[in-house]
């Protein structure tokens, strides 16, 4: 089976007008992201930024609950939250995963692309290739072109049943990580 990374990106990505901006890391976003990561196996998420102010509030925020008073009042918040890293670019997760194998990038939109993977597909990829998998989340309006061109193909938009798919974040990780990684059993106690 391969080992399932994720990198949210928030430099470079997409604003509403399409032009390269940077968005802010949430509190939310790294505890409901590192719970995700934990129920589904995924080796590590990659929080991904290059701003010094913001990577030093998540780092604090993470050693409050891995190794402060959090980890003592929630232990499982404390184990879940060893699923995340702060890192500067996108260059030092590929630089950390190469070294576990040559990984296959997946680029994440909520806009169609022609470079197409379904999630039947990479679910079986997962299952059946013994190698490294990133995926790659845009915070924002999505991933710039600069980033996207780091996929090898587009993972299928999360779509509901009208027109409106803007979800947030958080909920499109959790839907895709269901998707590859969820038991398919239906046999739960």
């Amino acid at each position: 089976m391969g080992s399932l990374y994720l990198a949210i990106i928030h430099y470079p990505v997409l604003d509403k007008r399409g032009e390269i901006v940077a968005t802010s890391l949430t509190n939310l976003e790294l505890h409901d992201v590192a719970r995700s990561c934990m129920t589904f196996g995924v080796e590590l998420c990659y929080i991904v930024t290059p701003l010094p102010k913001q990577a030093a509030i998540a780092e604090k925020l993470l050693d409050h609950w891995r190794s402060g008073y959090g980890a003592r009042y929630n232990p499982d918040r404390a184990r879940a939250l060893t699923k995340i890293k702060i890192v500067r670019d996108l260059d030092e997760v590929m630089a950390e995963v190469r070294l576990k194998g040559n990984p296959m990038v997946i680029g994440t939109s909520s806009r169609a692309a022609d470079n197409r993977l379904d999630y039947h597909g990479l679910r079986d990829q997962l299952l059946n290739e013994d190698r490294p998998f990133v995926l790659l989340f845009g915070t924002g309006w999505g991933l710039p072109p600069s980033v996207a061109g780091w996929c090898e193909k587009m993972l299928m938009p999360v779509c509901g049943q009208g027109e409106y798919n803007h979800l947030s974040l958080r909920v499109a990780i959790g839907i895709i990580l269901d998707r590859l990684l969820g038991d398919r059993g239906g046999d739960h106690e």
